[in-house]
């Protein structure tokens, strides 16, 4: 019996960034980091997957933002949706988790760089914590 591969879409607020994602994506991390922070509005809930298992359907308004040495941001113009973080080089993209159409069938995992976890809101405790990035 052949094993069914696992297709994912996810999208912008407005629809100009549609993607197609072939395979599996990795749980979820909730990020905590400043530039997450300052990125989404608060912690960010990133996904990721193989670059060569993304296919764009609609990209017309993506926009990186090169947001240090190591790694860029695509966002979108028009709605100004935060969509991907992907390290310069890499053969991974993260997908912020909330633009996937759901289900995902996707669980959270872990949060990270938890020292720069803002002091109006409490972590789940049942959910491991690092203060760097464990993927």
């Amino acid at each position: 019996m052949k094993k069914k591969i696992q297709i994912s879409y996810a999208r912008c607020l407005c629809g100009k960034i549609e993607i197609k994602i072939k395979g599996a994506l990795r749980h979820v991390n909730n990020c905590h980091c400043s530039q997450c922070m300052k990125t989404h509005g608060n912690f960010a809930s990133y996904t990721s997957c193989d670059v060569s298992n993304l296919t764009f359907i609609k990209k017309t308004t993506l926009k990186w933002f090169y947001s240090s040495k190591i790694a860029k941001r695509g966002f979108c113009t028009k709605c100004g949706a935060s969509f991907f973080y992907k390290r310069l080089n890499a053969n991974k993209i993260s997908i912020a988790a909330g633009m996937l159409q759901s289900p995902t069938k996707l669980n959270t995992k872990n949060n990270i760089f938890t020292r720069g976890k803002m002091d109006y809101y409490k972590l789940d405790s049942k959910l491991p914590k690092f203060h760097k990035n464990v993927i």
